[in-house]
């Protein structure tokens, strides 16, 4: 069997790397504030690529998926989440978010099929494109392929 994450990055590489971060960016709307907030975490590795107080919102197509709790987890296009990750601050024993460090989009939709019909992009706290390959991304996202490449789930 071939290994799925070794195959979205040799086709993520036959092309250069400014026109794959370009094709492939989700851009970052600009109302995702305003979507459902459904899960607060925090990675406490500083090693780890994703380290940080997380802050996640789905629009209302991944919404109704995460609610629908329907096996095959299969998202629409059109569906997509959005993380605000903060520094981790920890004041009287209290883990909270300190300053913005980035924005990271997962946004699922035609010509992804490399990734799994997502699209990946990352923003500095001003909203400017942060350079990310969306092979590195998916790669670490093929570990959830039972629940259509998407880590997060609702909790109500």
């Amino acid at each position: 069997m071939r290994n799925p994450a070794a195959l979205a990055l040799a086709a993520a590489l036959a092309l250069p790397l400014p026109a794959r971060a370009e094709a492939a960016r989700a851009p970052l709307p600009e109302d995702y504030r305003t979507w459902t907030h459904v899960r607060s975490m925090v990675v406490t590795d500083e090693d780890h690529g994703m380290y940080g107080f997380h802050e996640v919102y789905a629009n209302p197509k991944a919404l109704k998926v995460l609610r629908g709790g329907k096996k095959p987890v299969v998202f629409p296009e059109g569906s997509q989440f959005v993380v605000s990750i903060y520094e981790v601050k920890q004041e009287r024993g209290v883990v909270k978010p300190g300053a913005k460090q980035r924005v990271v989009v997962q946004a699922k939709g035609a010509g992804a099929k490399a990734t799994g019909g997502w699209r990946f992009g990352s923003y500095d706290p001003a909203g400017k494109p942060i350079a990310v390959d969306p092979a590195s991304c998916f790669a670490c996202h093929a570990q959830a392929r039972e629940t259509d490449f998407v880590f997060t789930t609702f909790d109500p």
